[in-house]
């Protein structure tokens, strides 16, 4: 039994290598708004912030590399950039900005690749920020996540749609980042793409506690060689 369920994880790995060699960019216009509370701590000083939904500009950046090697995995990358949210100060008067950037490394594997798409693997999510105010705090973190990324071609219609989830969760504390999209054919591999982001930060640790949630829509173009 044993050789028989290692033969099958061994097929199911080769199996998931592309059959062709892909390269993809898309560069999206994003509007996100932050709502909920978001605390910092850091050599004792403790800074409270609250957001009520202020929507700002920014945007956001994505590329992968897909092979046809068995065994090794896929790779995508996406970049958003420094993003400043302004909340009121819940500790004292005026208000606080905080700026975070974010690079997401992905390494995933398709187990589907076909009229329907499923991609799974593993993702590191690298967050730097700051926090200024009545003071100015600086913070940098790494989070592992599980990555899950479904996609279906429509029939006669050149639109493919997309969804892909990043998740971590423990002693109640979550992280989630998902994106779904909509991706319309333009011109040979360029499209137009159009969708929907949604991240929600639920911690309490010691120098973290969040309630935060992140969203906001995204119209952008892409290319896949």
């Amino acid at each position: 039994m044993k050789k028989v369920l290692l033969a099958l994880c061994a097929g199911s790995v080769v199996a998931s290598a592309s059959t062709l060699l892909g390269f993809g960019v898309e560069a999206d216009y994003y509007s996100p708004e932050a709502k909920g509370d978001f605390r910092y701590t850091d050599n004792g000083v403790t800074t409270s912030t609250r957001f009520n939904g202020t929507n700002e500009s920014s945007y956001q950046l994505g590329l992968y590399l897909e092979h046809p090697i068995p065994m090794l995995p896929n790779i995508r990358v996406d970049f958003t950039p420094e993003t400043s949210f302004v909340g009121d100060n819940i500790s004292g008067a005026g208000t606080n900005t905080v700026k975070f950037s974010q690079t997401d490394t992905t390494l995933y594997y398709e187990l589907l690749d076909n009229v329907v798409d499923l991609d799974l693997g593993v993702s590191g999510k690298y967050v730097q920020g700051n926090v200024s105010g009545a003071v100015n705090q600086s913070f940098n973190v790494l989070i592992p996540m599980g990555y899950v990324a479904a996609g279906v071609k429509l029939p006669v219609l050149p639109i493919r749609l997309d969804a892909d989830l990043k998740y971590v969760g423990y002693s109640g504390n979550s992280i989630s980042d998902i994106r779904i999209k909509a991706s319309w054919k333009v011109f040979a591999a360029l499209e137009a793409v159009a969708g929907y982001r949604y991240e929600s930060l639920k911690l309490d640790e010691n120098d973290i506690y969040s309630t935060l949630k992140i969203q906001g829509p995204f119209i952008g173009i892409g290319y896949r060689f």
